[in-house]
């Protein structure tokens, strides 16, 4: 998750727009190559990489690879050392295309297998694998120690890696649907080609006889480590873990820093924030509300703090697990009221009292706030912190909880205090980052739910901070002049169209402004998802769009042709459908040609949004035998299913199982969708009052209410059923009045169709053409806690709310789609099948 987070932050940087986008800020500080390969070579740039490779047809498809790991300061230098041997002897190879892109490789929070890798080196066989590491050993050997590079075999303490693994572009579907690298076993089977943050051997590849010629560091090196008895990893970044160990019978934390790697803004390592961390534990050594140090070492290539372990949870953890989000508990409503505020108050006085040593935390947010069983407020993790009064320029930063007008350390923390203090009571993205005047809303929405005395406390503390500056804009967005309600839906949705045929790219394939970067399959830019379907099918009869898919025929079928994405959501099946109900009928059928010679009835991914049960529902009307057939191949699986196991399958409607059990009932088998169905709830829902679909992947349990994977979503299928089965309705309609409870949600994290709010206006719709609109007006009220304007534009933030998203799953053409649908007849028509 956080690795997707940073690839968000990287795509919001562009000031110049309102909309995610992978378009240069500013100008780059490439890396050059000192010698020009001549003909023979293909010499490719791409946003990430830089490629020099020597007759590319001749490369072998995988193999024995080197990579050499460089520090920021010294890349060019070893670029300039590595290059002209290599170019020749006619070696392939490439290399980070940029410093910025070298730096955010070695990020905190990038990604730890990829981490490192400055230069990748392709030899044609083993022998020339063999001669290279010593080579290149010598090459490198008066360049200071890059980032130790973690999914490979380092070679002989230098800055020479490698593994065995794929050269060429080679991939393979996973169960969930998605595109990953693949390298081939001897019998011609893919298999995953895995960037592990470890080493790892395929099991067919052997060692080769240079291997015992390796060394490693010295034991010496980890005698400080080994007084430790490392228990369990309780936090992994690319700047190393934090352990739960024991020493001399006592638990403590050990937090790892590494060298060269985690890099900040300021361009300082892991091993460096740790011992800042220590220097400033020891200044706040006596005050109860900060963690203790207990020490500091250095082990080999890493630093490590050793501090008292405080048996509590995170802000983050107890929000996940005490908000009563579901409007039916008051009970819980009122004792969480309580125990925020009392947290609230004590995390205030702990912050004065270190701004009073002359401390500054710097980087304050819900992780780094723990709450213990008595509900003792204690903060850890100031590797970010500086001097009080010292000018804020943070190495570290969390988005929401940021100012970037505040001028030390101490107002970025006021500031920080303040925004997570409206976030105990409405834990929702950033969009006061976007929109300051949205405040407003806020507060009355907090007020009432929590009362109008809450929303004077949380002034109190908001009283103390500076102005917030936007992050992300050039300058901040207005809030819409109207609420949405039932009875302006049509001015919203206007609003919304506006909003998003102003932005569209006519004249260019890519008619949607979306992250799209060399690894994205480009179909990206045409699917229902993320692409020009997804706008298509939330706005109808407008010439524009009519124009645009007319003259982009041609490509529209090139990248359909080349693509491997074939479901609902992400593929040919979305875009033919789509195609089809606007009146594109030739198009859309030689699309469907192209899905009847793709369809693999073998694919592991058996989703609505992305695998087999969307395309077997996209095809029902043209090809019903072959949709009879994937529905076969289902059941099969479904009776295969090991329910032991059970807790462990993905179970949501766009996701998993749910959009099996959808299909099967679309398809009359009645007895198996509603099997399977009661069987998700029963193995998967918790609850007593209200059912709802949990979650512990993060390691706490926390509420899923989401259309794709959540409770919105399996109550829509539960009311389908019951609508259309009265013998279903006389015999769940307790269970559904369960489910139906949870779904009435104070907000969820974001907007968004399939993962926000917005996500729940299907069955709401679905419930007030039964009569009961409490859950339909609730709805919509909620929804303007995250709604912003521009001009007369209303627009809809994207996924983590850093920018803003037009798109169908995760903006504005997603929210459009259902207010539109609000007006249609059936609980799945926004669904396309």
């Amino acid at each position: 998750m956080l690795e997707e987070q940073v690839k968000y932050l990287a795509a919001a940087r562009n000031l110049d727009s309102l909309f995610y986008t992978c378009q240069k800020r500013e100008q780059e500080h490439l890396f050059v190559l000192k010698k020009k390969p001549d003909g023979r070579w293909l010499d490719k740039k791409t946003a990430n990489w830089h490629y020099v490779l020597y007759e590319p047809d001749k490369l072998p498809v995988q193999g024995w690879k080197i990579h050499l790991s460089a520090t920021v300061k010294q890349a060019q230098g070893m670029l300039d050392a590595v290059a002209p041997r290599l170019i020749e002897q006619g070696i392939s190879f490439k290399f980070q295309a940029s410093l910025e892109r070298l730096i955010m490789a070695n990020s905190k929070y990038a990604d730890r297998g990829e981490s490192g890798k400055f230069i990748t080196i392709y030899p044609r066989d083993e022998a020339e694998f063999a001669g290279l590491l010593p080579k290149l050993r010598q090459l490198t050997a008066a360049f200071a120690l890059g980032p130790y590079i973690l999914s490979d075999q380092n070679w002989q303490e230098s800055n020479v890696y490698f593994r065995y693994g794929g050269f060429k572009p080679v991939y393979m579907t996973t169960a969930a649907g998605e595109q990953v690298p693949a390298i081939y076993d001897p019998a011609g089977n893919k298999l995953e080609d895995q960037r592990l943050p470890y080493y790892q051997q395929p099991d067919f590849v052997a060692d080769l006889p240079i291997f015992a010629r390796n060394t490693f560091p010295k034991q010496a090196a980890f005698v400080p480590l080994k007084k430790y008895q490392i228990q369990e990893a309780l936090h992994f970044s690319n700047a190393g873990g934090v352990y739960l160990a024991l020493h001399e019978g006592k638990k403590v934390v050990l937090k790892e820093g590494r060298q060269q790697a985690g890099l900040d803004a300021k361009l300082r390592d892991g091993f460096a924030r740790v011992e800042n961390e220590a220097k400033i534990l020891r200044q706040l050594a006596d005050l109860p509300g900060v963690v203790t140090c207990l020490g500091d070492f250095t082990s080999w290539r890493h630093h490590f703090l050793v501090e008292e372990f405080i048996d509590g949870q995170s802000l983050e953890e107890l929000l996940a697990a005490d908000f009563p989000f579901v409007l039916a508990d008051i009970g819980k409503r009122n004792r969480y009221k309580a125990r925020a505020i009392k947290i609230l108050q004590q995390l205030k006085k702990i912050i004065a009292q270190v701004h009073a040593r002359g401390i500054g935390i710097g980087d304050l947010s819900l992780s780094n706030i723990l709450v213990t069983q008595e509900d003792t407020v204690r903060l850890i993790d100031l590797e970010n912190a500086g001097g009080a009064s010292e000018k804020y320029t943070p190495g570290l930063t969390t988005v929401g909880f940021v100012n970037p007008a505040a001028r030390t350390f101490a107002e970025a923390d006021d500031f920080a205090l303040m925004r997570i203090a409206y976030y105990l009571f409405l834990p929702i993205i950033p969009v006061a980052d976007l929109a300051p005047g949205i405040i407003s809303k806020h507060e009355k929405w907090i007020a009432a739910y929590f009362g109008q005395d809450t929303v004077t406390f949380l002034r109190e503390i908001a009283n103390t901070t500076r102005s917030s500056a936007p992050i992300f804009l050039k300058k901040p967005l207005a809030i819409p002049a109207k609420e949405l309600s039932q009875q302006t839906v049509a001015d919203f949705a206007s609003g919304l169209s506006r909003g998003i045929l102003r932005h569209l790219h006519f004249d260019r394939l890519a008619l949607v402004p979306n992250l799209l970067d060399e690894n994205t399959d480009p179909f990206v830019q045409l699917n229902l998802e993320h692409g020009a379907a997804g706008i298509l099918w939330a706005i109808d009869q407008n010439a524009d769009l009519r124009n645009w898919v007319a003259s982009q025929q041609a490509e529209i079928l090139e990248l359909a042709q080349a693509t491997k994405a074939l479901g609902l959501f992400n593929g040919i099946s979305g875009l033919a459908g789509v195609l089809e109900k606007r009146d594109f009928p030739d198009l859309a059928k030689q699309l469907r040609q192209l899905l009847y010679q793709k369809v693999d009835l073998a694919s592991a991914d058996n989703s609505l949004a992305t695998g087999l049960s969307g395309i077997a529902l996209s095809l029902l009307k043209d090809d019903p035998d072959l949709s009879g057939k994937i529905a076969e191949n289902l059941l099969a699986r479904w009776r295969q299913v090991d329910f032991n196991k059970f807790a462990d399958e993905d179970v949501g409607l766009l996701t998993g199982w749910g959009g099996v059990s959808y299909l099967f009932w679309r398809l009359g088998q009645k007895e198996a969708a509603e099997e399977i169905l009661l069987r998700i709830l029963r193995e998967h829902a918790k609850g007593t009052d209200e059912l709802a679909i949990t979650d512990q992947s993060r390691g706490f349990e926390r509420l899923i209410p989401y259309l794709e994977n959540g409770t919105f979503g399996l109550a829509l299928l539960m009311h389908k059923f019951m609508r259309e089965d009265p013998a279903f309705r006389q015999k769940d309609q307790l269970l559904f009045d369960k489910l139906k409870k949870s779904c009435m949600t104070y907000c969820t994290y974001m907007e968004t169709l399939i993962s926000g709010y917005s996500g729940v206006l299907p069955l709401a719709k679905a419930l007030a053409d039964d009569g009961d609109t409490a859950m339909l007006d609730y709805a919509l009220a909620a929804l303007n806690q995250y709604l912003v304007a521009n001009d007369d534009e209303i627009l809809a933030p994207g996924k983590y709310g850093y920018k803003l998203s037009l798109d169908f799953s995760t903006g504005s053409a997603g929210l459009l789609t259902l207010l539109k649908d609000l007006r249609q007849g059936d609980e799945f028509s926004w669904l396309l099948v």
